[in-house]
This record gives C-alpha cells, structure tokens and sequence, in this order.
C-alpha cells in the first residue's frame, strides 16, 4: 500500500510540476495586462461580435476578462458594466454565460493542452470559435421561436476587485496550485481502485455510446468524464499522468483534450454562470449536446491527412 501511495505520489508530482511549468507564466502574463489594464484594449476586436450573437457590444469586456482569467472576475466585470448596458434578457444571459463556460482561462488551460501534448493555439481558436457559433446558433433559436425575452434574475451579487493586490494574488494562485496537485493525487488513487475493483470498465460502458458518439477512446472515457465535471485542470492533469505512464494512446489524447477544452467542469461553472439568469437548457444540456456533437467531427476530420496539419499540427502528438 505504501509503495502504491508513493508511486502514484511521484507520478502526481510529476504531472503537477509539468503543470506549474506552464502555467505560472500565463497567470503572471495576465495579472500585467490586468495591472496596467490593457484588457479593454484587447477587447475592441469582438465588440463587432457581440453584435452578431445579440448582445450589447461592451459584454465583450466581460468575455474578455474570462477568456484571459477565469468566471469569477469576469461577474465581476459584469456587475460594473450592468448600469451602462442596463439588464440583459434570459436568452441573452444564457449566450453571454455560455460563450464563457466554452471559452475562459485560456492561457492558464492552454498550458494544460501543450503539457499534454496537444496544441494550445489550436485548441484556444477552437474555442473561441465554438463559443461564437453556439451564440449564433442560440440567438437564432431564441428568434425563431421568441424564447428568453423576459428579463434575466441576476441571482448573486459579486462583489470585490478584479485586481487584488499582488500579496492576495499571489497567495490565491499558490493555494489554486497546490489544490490542483492534490485533487490530481487523489483522483489518480481513486481511479487506481476503480480499475482494480471493476467500476471503471462498468463506465466506460455505460457511457459509451456518448464517448463513441464525441470520437473519444474506451480508455481515456473516465478522464476525459472527470475533467468534464470538474475541470480541465485536473482532467488535463491526470491526462498528463496517464500519458506518461503509457496508459492512454495519443489519439486518445487528443480526442479527450478536445472534448474536455470545449465543455468542461459542468458542475461549478454552471452553477456560476447560472447566477446572470441565463437559461440551464442553454449553459448545461445545449453546450454538453454541442460539445458532444463537435468533438465528434472534430476528432474524426483529424484523422484524415489533410485536416490533420492544421487540427493537430506535425510537432503535436495525436
């Protein structure tokens, strides 16, 4: 039991550490544009996009502030531009909501997807333009059929400074960190058992039909599920790990990242992004069916040699 402890500690450490290389620049990068607030500047280009997906163009600082940091500062954001906006509407809120679930922390996540061998340009326009094609398909629908035209219940207040002071920054990212590891190591143990007691073969085919469907492989289905429910973050990181050990082909990989870049932790970040009064039919069941369905053409066009170049690229695994 001890040596299983251990080895599953380093291989933890290890997956973590590849992490922190990756990340810690990003997160430094972004507290600078963040300080000298260069965000509006950087947001001027998808203001004509807000357009496109019905919303008022100064939400793109809002989505801006997501892409480049994470959920939270991005309401944050939100609250202080409501009064020159005025309220959003339901269908609205749930586009605005779901282009960020679908595209947040993107520098952060980026280094999740180089760690794991996969490209994180690649994966950072697929994003963005998964998030701007579920707006428009969204909008559409709301149009079509005059859905979400009640004004949006914005449910919580956030309150509290986009730009913390650097000494509560930096505390807060340590202890992001040191949380990731922790969770990493302990999934890594949970899933050790799971395989030793069966229950992972008993998932793997009880969702297999929506792994088959999305192009992902029986043997990352589990990993690629956790990281769909709690985050990237450790989905990438066990990816890191089992990558490593061998466990999981490179296809598979790739297959997981994406799928897991586009829709992820459908737990807390719904829940968040709920609170502007967007609709649950659009920030859970419609971005996971999207996810699902993308993924899939996704995956399979990258299987074929010319998508391949340009999905995957020739220094990146998959």
């Amino acid at each position: 039991m001890k040596k299983f402890l251990l080895n599953t500690l380093k291989l933890s450490y290890e997956a973590w550490m590849i992490q922190v290389k990756l990340t810690v620049p990003a997160l430094i990068a972004v507290r600078f544009l963040m300080w000298f607030n260069l965000l509006g500047y950087i947001s001027m280009p998808f203001e004509p996009i807000m357009g496109l997906i019905g919303l008022p163009k100064e939400m793109a600082l809002v989505w801006v502030s997501a892409m480049l940091t994470n959920n939270y500062t991005a309401l944050v954001v939100y609250v202080n531009i409501l009064p020159v906006t005025g309220p959003l509407d339901v269908g609205q809120a749930t586009i605005l909501g779901t282009i960020i679930l679908i595209a947040h922390n993107l520098l952060v996540e980026g280094g999740v997807c180089r760690g794991a061998g996969v490209s994180p340009l690649r994966v950072t326009v697929l994003r963005i333009v998964s998030a701007i094609v579920f707006g428009l398909i969204v909008i559409q629908i709301c149009r079509w059929f005059g859905l979400g035209q009640e004004k949006a219940e914005f449910i919580v207040t956030f309150s509290g400074d986009p730009v913390p002071p650097w000494s509560l920054w930096l505390w807060s990212s340590i202890k992001s960190l040191l949380a990731i590891f922790a969770i990493v190591w302990f999934l890594l143990i949970l899933m050790a058992a799971m395989r030793k007691i069966g229950l992972i073969k008993i998932f793997t085919i009880f969702l297999s039909p929506i792994m088959r469907l999305s192009g992902v492989g029986q043997k990352a289905t589990m990993i690629t599920v956790i990281g769909m429910l709690l985050g990237l973050a450790y989905g990438g990181g066990l990816i890191i790990a089992e990558s490593k050990s061998g466990n999981i082909p490179k296809h598979d990989i790739y297959g997981s990242i994406i799928l897991m870049a586009i829709c992820h932790s459908l737990l807390e970040d719904t829940i968040v992004m709920a609170s502007m009064g967007g609709s649950i039919w659009g920030l859970l069941v419609g971005r996971l069916v999207f996810a699902v369905l993308l993924a899939g053409l996704i995956i399979r066009l990258a299987k074929r040699p010319p998508a391949r170049a340009i999905l995957i690229g020739k220094k990146y695994i998959a």
